[in-house]
């Protein structure tokens, strides 16, 4: 709210962090804080005054002159050459430049340069660790790509990128006074919000309800991109390829506003700058929600090793953006909270899951409170076969594979039921981990067993032969025999389901000597009469696990023995 003065030189706003409408304004009064002080590192003048700063909010002063510095700041710009391979729309290039055929034909390739506007973010630099770096790289494609997608929407930047003052401060300035005055009458004014300001707003919603919010609120509206993070997502395809897919914001909700503003900072200024392809490694996700996890992961992680959380954050909201054509649309908007289970979930997680498939998954999983390997059987049949079991021709090669990461899954398993102390009864996820680990040993038995009868060679006659990294160097001819009996036998699970699948289960994984103690026998027995799709997922799981033995040794020859 405003607090009214006689002097019109000033206002002050107060800002009580509960009572701000959205996690879009409590991040944007947190982000307008975190703008102040780097405004103030870097020697910039006039700056607001912050006043009362607390847990629960600030007083925050503004004059003319400061709020125009803040504006000029935030929407500081410059002009910066880009090359182009086609013609812009009804603009004239720069200059024409020829270069080398980059496909082998012959001929030259034309570039189109042209000048265009490019957002500083010296605000964020102040922060990022790599100043002007990938991270601010990746904040300027998203901004033109999403909040700022229409041409329309970049006066701000290019009256900054021609060295003028940005109009926007007095428009602000201007509504400031209005509800001060309104307000002196026991008025509230309420104005317009632009969906360059707030994700996911229109001028008149579907049933006609116009977007709008008070003036010093939809001040804080401006700054919430300096407080939260921007990742970048990628699309799996059924061609076993990667591509982009727009981008996710993670806007936190703080909770406790001086705590969330320090540990933010910190968080900015600890961001990995290894670089992968042309994105910062850190911030490619395959799944929307797996952003708002990585935000509260980096947050809150010394509190996770501490089995506590921040209490500094409520919640994050996501929104996954990606511009077709003209539009931007808004694909996903979740919220995560920060809850103990799931922090730990993804601590584990995060050293277990590379391949974007069964990532994706498993963070469903854990957000729902869902067995970790719930929705496997689905994507079984929604991908080829080869995705999930190791061919050497088929199964795709720019993504690590997915039974890699079943297989560090399952051993994980196995080290926590180790640890496991028999003083108390099991729970619900203890008794499906340990089916699991049942599962997998029938699993390796059979598919140990048949590759050695149908390769004619043991796996004790090369046991011990070794690289200089531990490895064991598998004769080309047991590896493909192994693929083939994990690949014929994930391919007969897929086709087969209840009683189909439980004679297939009992005629041929158990057709093979099985030294599993009795008890585990009985409860494998158990569980494919009472949830034989259970046993049916773990067991193509665990397949894909024994599918790869990793690449042969390139002096070895077939049927060797070393």
């Amino acid at each position: 709210m405003i607090r009214d003065k006689t002097a019109s030189a000033s206002i002050v706003l107060r800002y009580d962090l509960y009572s701000l409408p959205t996690a879009q304004h409590k991040a944007g009064l947190a982000g307008l804080i975190l703008m102040i002080e780097s405004m103030k590192a870097r020697h910039l003048a006039p700056l607001p005054k912050i006043r009362n700063r607390s847990p629960a909010g600030a007083e925050i002063e503004f004059t003319p002159d400061n709020l125009q510095a803040v504006f000029d700041d935030l929407f500081d710009a410059s002009w910066a050459e880009v090359e182009s391979r086609y013609k812009w729309p009804g603009k004239t290039p720069k200059r024409i430049e020829a270069k080398s055929s980059s496909d082998g034909k012959k001929g030259e390739d034309k570039r189109y340069i042209y000048d265009a506007v490019r957002p500083e973010g010296r605000f964020l630099q102040t922060y990022y660790p790599d100043g002007d770096g990938i991270w601010v790289k990746l904040w300027r494609d998203m901004l033109w790509s999403t909040l700022r997608g229409r041409p329309t929407t970049r006066g701000v930047y290019e009256e900054r990128a021609d060295r003028k003052p940005t109009s926007e401060s007095a428009n602000v300035w201007r509504l400031l006074a209005r509800a001060s005055a309104a307000r002196a009458k026991g008025r509230a004014l309420v104005e317009g919000i632009a969906s360059s300001l707030l994700v996911g707003a229109q001028d008149v919603n579907a049933e006609r309800v116009p977007f709008q919010g008070e003036p010093q609120d939809n001040l804080l509206l401006h700054f919430w991109p300096v407080a939260s993070q921007v990742y970048a997502p990628r699309r799996f395809t059924i061609k076993g390829e990667l591509e982009d897919a727009g981008y996710v914001l993670v806007i936190p909700e703080p909770s406790d506003l001086d705590t969330f503003v320090r540990e933010a900072a910190d968080l900015l200024r600890s961001l990995d700058t290894t670089v992968s392809g042309y994105r910062p490694r850190d911030a490619l996700i395959d799944v929307p929600a797996e952003g708002g996890l990585e935000y509260l992961y980096h947050l809150t992680r010394q509190r996770i090793k501490q089995l506590a959380v921040a209490p500094c954050l409520a919640a994050v909201e996501i929104y996954h953006l990606e511009k077709r054509g003209n539009d931007i649309r808004t694909l996903a908007a979740e919220r995560v909270l920060p809850d103990q289970r799931i922090l730990r979930g993804y601590d584990a997680l995060r050293g277990q899951c590379r391949n974007p498939i069964i990532k994706s998954v498993r963070i469903r999983n854990l957000l729902a409170g869902r067995p970790w390997y719930e929705g496997m059987a689905s994507v079984f049949g929604q991908y080829p076969w080869a995705f999930f079991v190791a061919h050497t021709e088929k199964t795709p090669r720019r993504i690590p594979f997915f039974g890699d990461d079943v297989r560090r899954k399952l051993n994980a398993i196995e080290a926590e039921l180790q640890t496991r102390k028999g003083d108390h009864p099991m729970n619900d996820e203890e008794r499906d981990d340990l089916l699991a680990q049942r599962v997998y040993r029938l699993i390796q038995n059979y598919v140990h067993r048949k590759t050695e009868s149908k390769s004619g060679m043991k796996y004790d006659d090369f046991k011990d032969h070794k690289d200089e990294k531990g490895r064991i160097q598998y004769p080309q001819g047991y590896r493909e025999a192994q693929e083939k009996v994990c690949g014929d036998a994930f391919l007969a699970m897929r086709g087969r389901r209840d009683t189909d699948f439980v004679e297939y289960f009992a005629g041929t994984i158990c057709s093979v000597p099985q030294w599993l103690p009795e008890e585990d026998y009985l409860a494998v027995s158990q569980a494919l009469l009472a949830d034989s799709e259970k046993v049916k997922t773990l067991s193509m799981l665990a397949l894909s696990a024994c599918s790869y033995l990793g690449k042969a040794n390139a002096t070895q020859k077939e049927g060797d023995d070393a």
